[in-house]
């Protein structure tokens, strides 16, 4: 009896100090020091600005959040102001050395543009195009304002319907320092509506085209029932932005970005989108598209309602073609009938592009990475996303169609769940590597986290392929054993009400090892000298 109670009460001792251990470990460590951390006012139009960092007894880096991502996004530490208002900007170092993890935040405050000043341009459904555009004369046609203003000028748009009789193309490019602005007075009343008919699907236009044009910000408008794509940037365009948009009812993209550089989408959101007539003849692109762009973000979008397949196309967040050197984070995408993020360079070059902190539910499949017609991909980032509740496979990295060529592919810190319940025996996964170009190289899967699938892991055993200190909870494929797997339930929150936080006692706790290794989590907090696996850490 007594080695009963003594055998109980050491094994209870232990359950305590492993749950304990992260608090214990940082209770030794010392407090930073910080300050002289301030964030400059700025206005509505201002072009991104790098912050400065705070001073600080802790030597470690800091990463920034914004707590409103409709007033400035960041990434890294460059501040993209997206609209009016107040964001508190959070500066977090990791816990390291002798130092505990900490955080300062300031207040970034950003007004909104004059309105009535030179160089304010005004169309409102009671106008003439006959005015001459001020706020007492206003235009009548949006398109009227865009053949006449210039660098620098603001064109403000009145709430209310207005139905083009030709798209609305900007003539001119506004200049780094003098952006043209076309903006919704109330942002989503000013309405652009095609009527399903204009553009055509054959002209393949927007209803909204800028056509090689630069330094033009679109915000707040809303676009509908357009015959193509809903706001169309391409032909060699450069320093454009569509935010705080929203588009509804679109044959093909809502946003797309073609064949330019420097685009932004920021905070729009996208519903049922890719709707265009025609069957399996017309090509519709994706509901969020960026083909051949350079250097470009796409962030705190939401894509949603496109259920019926009617064409080619529909796919959620598209990064494709010669796409290079960007960024695709903090996007919600779910209700589609085809996968909601995808990395293709179908025909040509791929490379530098990052996808992170994203969340994919409710989709056919979360995310793939494909070459479908002999491309190449190449420095392929995909990390903290979170991906749940998708028909078919949670995370692909693709070998269907011609199978381009793939180097330096890395998968690591996501969270899949109950994927590959609807699929056949071959999609019916968590994580498929099936890549198989015999030019392939370095391929690395490590710390993710997939739990309750109906297979989780499977692949070829590529020899490229490191798959590598992942957790899994569930039915495995014998080629998905890995090395150093971890298995055992992660101890969500509550995986029924979609909280896929760990809780005390997951065994993803200070287990994630190996680069690359993101500095931050799903929600942006600072991830410490022990990481977890997975997309969150324990706190």
């Amino acid at each position: 009896m007594k080695t009963k109670i003594l055998l109980f009460a050491t094994l209870l001792l232990t359950s305590i100090f492993a749950a304990c251990s992260k608090d214990d470990n940082n209770a030794k460590l010392e407090d930073s020091s910080i300050s002289a951390f301030t964030v400059p006012a700025k206005v509505v139009g201002d072009v991104p600005f790098n912050l400065v960092a705070p001073q600080s007894t802790n030597p470690t880096g800091f990463t920034y959040s914004s707590s409103n991502p409709a007033v400035a996004t960041i990434a890294g530490s460059t501040v993209t102001i997206i609209g009016a208002g107040t964001a508190k900007i959070k500066a977090m170092q990791a816990a390291t050395g002798n130092f505990k993890a900490s955080e300062i935040t300031a207040d970034l405050i950003v007004t909104a543009k004059a309105l009535g000043i030179t160089g304010t341009l005004f169309v409102a459904t009671t106008g003439n195009d006959s005015n001459d555009g001020s706020k007492e004369r206003p235009f009548l046609t949006i398109n009227k304002a865009a053949q006449v203003a210039v660098a620098g000028d603001n064109v403000c748009i009145k709430s209310g319907t207005y139905k083009p009789a030709v798209v609305i193309k900007p003539a001119n490019s506004g200049t780094e320092l003098r952006p043209i602005t076309y903006y919704a007075e109330e942002p989503g009343k000013a309405i652009i509506d095609g009527q399903s008919s204009l553009p055509t699907i054959a002209s393949r236009d927007g209803l909204f085209f800028v056509s090689g044009k630069s330094h033009i910000v679109i915000e707040g408008l809303r676009v509908i029932n357009s015959g193509f794509f809903g706001i169309l940037i391409k032909d060699n365009s450069s320093n454009v932005i569509v935010k705080n948009c929203s588009t509804f009812n679109t044959g093909a993209s809502g946003i797309c970005g073609a064949n330019s550089s420097f685009l932004k989408f920021l905070n729009n959101s996208v519903q049922r989108a890719c709707i265009a007539p025609g069957g399996m003849s017309v090509f519709t692109s994706e509901c969020i598209t960026m083909a051949s762009v350079n250097t470009f973000e796409v962030a705190y979008n939401t894509v949603f309602d496109r259920l019926v397949d009617v064409n080619v196309g529909g796919e959620g967040i598209d990064t494709k073609n010669a796409c290079k050197n960007g960024i695709v984070h903090h996007n919600t995408v779910y209700d589609l009938v085809r996968v909601g993020l995808y990395i293709d360079s179908y025909k040509s070059a791929l490379n530098n592009v990052e996808f992170y902190n994203n969340t994919v539910y409710n989709c056919i499949s979360g995310l793939s990475v494909a070459c479908e017609e002999g491309g190449t991909n190449t420095d392929v980032k995909v990390y903290n996303n979170l991906i749940y509740n998708c028909t078919r496979t949670g995370i692909r990295l693709a070998g269907y169609l011609s199978d381009g060529a793939m180097f330096n592919i890395s998968v690591y810190n996501n969270t899949v769940n109950n994927c590959g319940w609807g699929a056949g025996p071959w999609e019916n996964c968590a994580l498929l590597v099936e890549a198989s170009n015999v030019l392939n190289r370095n391929f690395i899967v490590r710390n993710n986290i997939f739990s309750n699938n109906k297979i989780q892991m499977r692949t070829k055993n590529q020899t490229w392929l490191t798959l590598n200190n992942n957790l899994i909870f569930g039915a495995n494929d014998a080629t998905g054993t890995g090395t150093n797997t971890i298995i055992g339930d992660p101890l969500f929150v509550d995986a029924v009400a979609n909280n896929f936080r760990i809780k005390v006692g997951s065994p993803a706790i200070n287990k994630a090892v190996g680069t690359p290794m993101p500095l931050f989590d799903f929600t942006n907090f600072a991830r410490g000298s022990s990481p977890d696996i997975g997309a969150f850490e324990f706190r």
